[in-house]
């Protein structure tokens, strides 16, 4: 999907019961695994800042990215203080041109992004980069019972992919269901550490 495709969900997005419940159950399960108290934080494919709405309260500072300029509009008209919203690809011009982007986070999210870009790979080294030593990167995606399925991801698929990227202490669980499409589909959450 396209940035201009997802621009046509934002303006309803924050109304679906589904994507506020995978919300709620994603930073439930965040609490759970990292003390969020302080932390500088990147909400990678942040949407219409969902996460990064709940991430606030008990978080130093959140820059939230997304494609689409749209869903950034979205999450701009919510004026948290410490949500810091960039409408853009992450590239390395981005990373070089926005400041924002140049200070080392403590803690990395991807919510319900990766499995929609085209070379997962090459994001985990570009995410990892963002993280200072010790921080923290933490994924929730579909979970897929294949390789080959284009909206999610295998348990085997992530944790290679992880490991390729240099984490260390990968974790990964099926922590939630989400109603999709009439059916409930499991959520893969994985976490992972850089020295």
């Amino acid at each position: 999907m396209t940035s201009n495709e997802w621009d046509e969900f934002a303006a309803e997005w924050d109304g679906n019961t589904a994507t506020s419940a995978y919300a709620d159950h994603a930073f439930a399960e965040l609490a759970q695994v990292v003390d969020l108290a302080g932390l500088r934080v990147f909400d990678f494919g942040c949407g219409t800042g969902l996460l990064a709405e709940r991430l606030s309260p008990h978080v130093s500072k959140v820059v939230a990215l997304d494609g689409s300029s749209k869903m950034i509009e979205q999450l701009k008209l919510k004026a948290l203080p410490n949500v810091f919203p960039i409408a853009g690809f992450l590239t390395a011009s981005l990373m070089r041109r926005n400041t924002l982007l140049q200070t080392k986070f403590d803690l990395v999210t991807a919510s319900s992004v990766c499995a929609f870009l085209p070379d997962y790979g090459a994001i985990l080294q570009t995410l990892r980069s963002l993280l200072r030593s010790g921080g923290t990167y933490v994924q929730w995606d579909w979970l897929a019972s294949e390789e080959s399925t284009e909206t999610g991801f295998t348990k085997r698929r992530v944790r290679r992919a992880m490991a390729a990227a240099g984490f260390i202490n990968i974790a990964l669980t099926q922590p939630f269901t989400i109603e999709k499409f009439g059916d409930d589909t499991q959520v893969l959450m994985a976490v992972g550490q850089i020295p």
